[in-house]
């Protein structure tokens, strides 16, 4: 799916009013003279006053781009991530979908099929002990999570 077809309703309500479409950096769709230039992700475009082409033209390029959904995670999740200690620092998955936290950043051993350290400062999520989370985690991901960032994360219960 498209971005134009999943934002459809909203950039039709903001075009039907005659109003110019932006896109906030946490790929909200607004006014364009509702949020200042910074704010936007077609930020660059320079300081102006309505829309430029350089606008316009990213604006047709975000709305013909794929649709990303930001992962989201569970409150269990966040009171998991917020109780490990503050030198845990990344969290992976290998291919046999086992989850492991990191002290330091790992780098992929595609040959052994999983992520490893310099050192020996990570561990094993267990399944038995706390179920499946993180499930947006996969092997396929280009590099290991780090933690501070999945606590940004917004939190979604079922």
């Amino acid at each position: 799916m498209k971005n134009r077809e999943k934002f459809a309703k909203e950039i039709l309500d903001i075009a039907c009013n005659g109003r110019s479409i932006a896109v906030t950096k946490e790929n909200k769709i607004a006014y364009c003279s509702n949020i200042s230039c910074e704010s936007c992700m077609f930020d660059g475009c320079g300081k102006h006053i309505g829309r430029s082409q350089a606008c316009s033209d990213r604006l047709r390029e975000w709305a013909e781009s794929e649709y990303v959904e930001k992962p989201t995670i569970t409150s269990r999740e966040k009171n998991f991530l917020d109780a490990l200690l503050s030198n845990c620092k990344y969290i992976a998955r290998d291919i046999n979908n086992d989850l492991y936290i990191y002290y330091n950043k790992p780098r992929r051993n595609s040959m052994n099929e999983l992520w490893i350290t310099e050192d020996s400062n990570y561990f094993y999520v267990s399944r038995d002990m706390y179920g499946n989370m993180f499930n947006f985690i996969k092997w396929e991901d280009e590099a290991p999570w780090g933690i501070e960032d999945l606590k940004k994360l917004e939190v979604k219960d079922v």
